[in-house]
């Protein structure tokens, strides 16, 4: 709800009316609306061009950065705005009933995973494993210009479904959604828990790191 979104015809609208200072410029195929776009963990990201049909139908959304390279396009081919769904299909039970749940998380970290970006001035110093209740947890202490905390444990899975608290705003990681705020950003992949704190980087920068680390595990 916070930040744009280019394939949400809702969050494309909002960023229309957001913007005072918004372009319309038509062409021989219709109309390009020009907005800026809100992505807080992406600064990258500044401007974005929405295209319409002479009808008015959206076809595609470019998203640029500030020397106007296109670096995400959506392409709209056809549109339902009047779909049909049936009574249960928004209701929980209904959806977590064809979620298969994987029952037998690992207990043990057999391969430490390093990010392959470390900001420039800043080494590995420590690396501690240890045991927790029902798993490992592995503590990777970088020392440097920019020093950091990286934990990684195994996830603790439930075998019920429950709500479990999270602090941070929602961030889109490589094949995940992790949760950051000022200092730190935590995420799960592949049966591990991930967490990262600095004192001295930004938001972009731990998104940098998160966005490093793989499940193929790196040799030191």
């Amino acid at each position: 709800m916070n930040n744009s979104q280019i394939y949400i015809l809702e969050s494309l609208i909002d960023d229309i009316e957001k913007d005072g200072d918004r372009t319309i410029k038509e062409n021989d195929n219709g109309f390009i609306i020009g907005t800026k776009v809100n992505y807080p963990n992406n600064n990258g990201l500044v401007r974005q061009k929405i295209y319409l049909d002479k009808d008015a139908n959206i076809n595609k959304v470019e998203v640029l950065n500030d020397s106007s390279i296109v670096l995400m396009t959506m392409e709209f081919n056809k549109i339902d705005d009047k779909p049909i769904f049936n009574d249960d299909y928004f209701k929980l039970e209904s959806i977590i009933s064809n979620i298969e749940v994987e029952d037998n998380p690992s207990s043990s970290i057999n391969d430490v995973i390093y990010p392959l970006y470390i900001p420039v001035g800043t080494v590995l110093t420590n690396e501690e494993k240890v045991n927790k209740e029902n798993g490992e947890r592995i503590i990777l202490t970088f020392d440097g210009e920019k020093p950091f905390l990286l934990v990684e444990e195994t996830s603790n899975v439930e075998k019920d479904f429950s709500i479990v608290p999270i602090f941070g705003e929602p961030s889109f990681l490589n094949d995940t959604i992790g949760a950051i705020t000022d200092n730190s950003l935590s995420w799960s992949s592949g049966g591990i828990d991930y967490y990262i704190v600095s004192d001295v980087m930004g938001k972009n920068e731990l998104i940098e790191i998160a966005n490093s680390i793989t499940t193929i595990p790196i040799m030191k």
